[in-house]
């Protein structure tokens, strides 16, 4: 999952309470219902999502994506 992924799902949830809303509810419907484009382990990663707040879900997602890359491994954009 790259950080221009997240950052552009973030920052949508961030604008629009509607996508938010959305997210919150039923994460992998509402990526894919904006056209972002996520492979398999990435919306078995947004299933497993669980929050009632976006500074809840970003934290989850970020530390999915960290877990997904490993301690060690790269970074992008880093």
């Amino acid at each position: 999952m790259s950080w221009k992924t997240i950052n552009a799902i973030l920052g949508l949830a961030t604008v629009n309470e509607e996508f938010c809303r959305a997210l919150l509810a039923d994460p992998v419907a509402a990526v894919q219902a904006r056209q972002f484009e996520l492979t398999v382990e990435e919306q078995e990663a947004f299933k497993i999502i669980s929050a009632t707040s976006l500074s809840e879900f970003s934290q989850q997602l970020v530390a999915l994506r960290d877990k997904q890359l490993g301690s060690s491994g790269p970074r992008e954009g880093e």
